[in-house]
């Protein structure tokens, strides 16, 4: 098989798929709607369907969540003779020490866990239990050179680079068929379809008894990633804003509002992050920076500490969307035209590692520059402290 061979060969699998499996499933889940909350999230619809022939099996990967309203599936096909399964997933363990085992079975519902993947999820209290009922701690399953097909679902490997970097590869769904005699690809005959959608539909995911766990966890893995950025950060709070509402006691968290001035200012309009309102109707001020700071947070001579320019740049944020919500124009028209009142805002600020910034330090800056200081891992303790409270 060449290359343009493999690409007719994966639509014409994308085009089976969508007859034959992905229909059935969104029958029987419209027939029966509950399904939903434990069916795999690539399904019934893909966001995406990648299909590689690699070195020694065909690999297809569902992966979620499901897009209902697209007209077309988006399918990916690639001849890669040279590639394994690990490299087809982009998961590269050559420089762990951890030990693999053989794929003997099926695989449903892991965690492995490889190099220092586990430091740097500890340091933000994460709850191993809630990634899945099964974790291989400092080991993983070796899913390249299978012997007869096999079925991934819903399995996360973590692991180190050789940098020491925190890696995360999540697959909803998997599938892997070796090659036959001659390199022929043994994939599924037009009755194996629908035993693929009956498989599918009964291969539930795990419930957890609290699903801000989860939540939870997948918010840890997003901030200890070298490359996740502000937006990534303030973008997932939005989406999930019962985790701000836990940890500040918030009743609406109002992101990213634009404050448009009200005369010429000469500078650009502003937009904090978060204007959480309090039970009493007010709102407060939020702003996120990264979880890892430049460097240090206080800095000058043991007789002469100030903030550094990091600190002291975000503080300064926080000022200037103070300076506008203290002017009784701005209160009105943000009354007005947002619905959010807004008198004499206390102004939070979540950035750091409490390893990194001390307590007694956040507390100076909270006297000295009028800023409530939080750190990441202090920001998520304060959220779970909540969620035991009331699960």
């Amino acid at each position: 098989m060449n290359e343009r061979e493999c690409e007719q060969f994966a639509r014409e699998v994308a085009t089976h798929l969508n007859n034959g499996v992905f229909n059935t499933i969104y029958r029987t889940l419209r027939a029966n709607p509950s399904l939903r909350q434990t069916l795999n999230p690539a399904f019934p619809f893909p966001k995406l369907l990648r299909i590689g022939v690699l070195e020694d099996c065909l690999a297809i990967e569902y992966q979620g969540p499901e897009v209902e309203d697209e007209e077309q599936l988006k399918a990916e096909g690639s001849w890669q003779p040279s590639y394994s399964v690990f490299d087809f997933l982009g998961i590269d363990l050559s420089h762990s020490a951890s030990p693999s085992l053989p794929l003997t079975d099926n695989l449903f519902d892991f965690g492995c866990f490889c190099g220092d993947s586990i430091t740097y999820l500890t340091e933000y209290f994460y709850d191993f239990r809630q990634r899945a009922p099964n974790l291989m701690i400092n080991g993983f399953f070796d899913l390249n050179k299978p012997k007869v097909p096999r079925v991934i679902s819903n399995t996360t490997y973590f692991w180190t680079d050789a940098q020491g970097t925190l890696k995360i590869r999540h697959i909803d769904f998997l599938e892997l068929f070796p090659f036959g005699p001659g390199g022929n690809i043994l994939y599924h005959d037009d009755k194996s379809f629908s035993v693929l959608a009956d498989a599918v539909l009964q291969t539930r995911l795990p419930t957890y008894s609290v699903p801000l766990h989860r939540t939870l966890n997948t918010f840890i893995e997003l901030i200890s990633l070298p490359d996740t950025t502000e937006p990534q950060i303030t973008g997932f709070l939005e989406y999930n804003p019962e985790v701000l509402q836990l940890a500040f006691g918030a009743h609406n968290v109002n992101p990213q509002v634009l404050l448009e001035w009200q005369y010429d200012a000469g500078k650009p309009n502003l937009q904090p992050d978060f204007l959480i309102q309090r039970m009493d109707g007010y709102c407060d001020i939020l702003d996120f920076k990264l979880p890892r700071l430049k460097s240090a947070p206080i800095v000058g001579t043991v007789t002469r500490t100030h903030p550094s320019y990091e600190i002291d740049t975000a503080i300064a944020q926080l000022n200037e969307y103070e300076l506008w919500c203290s002017q009784e124009v701005h209160q009105k028209w943000l009354k007005d035209t947002k619905g959010i009142e807004i008198h004499d805002p206390v102004k939070y600020l979540v950035i750091g590692h409490s390893s990194d910034f001390l307590a007694a330090e956040r507390q100076r800056l909270r006297s000295t520059r009028n800023a409530v200081i939080f750190t990441y891992d202090e920001f998520i303790e304060m959220a779970r402290y909540q969620l035991y409270r009331a699960h």
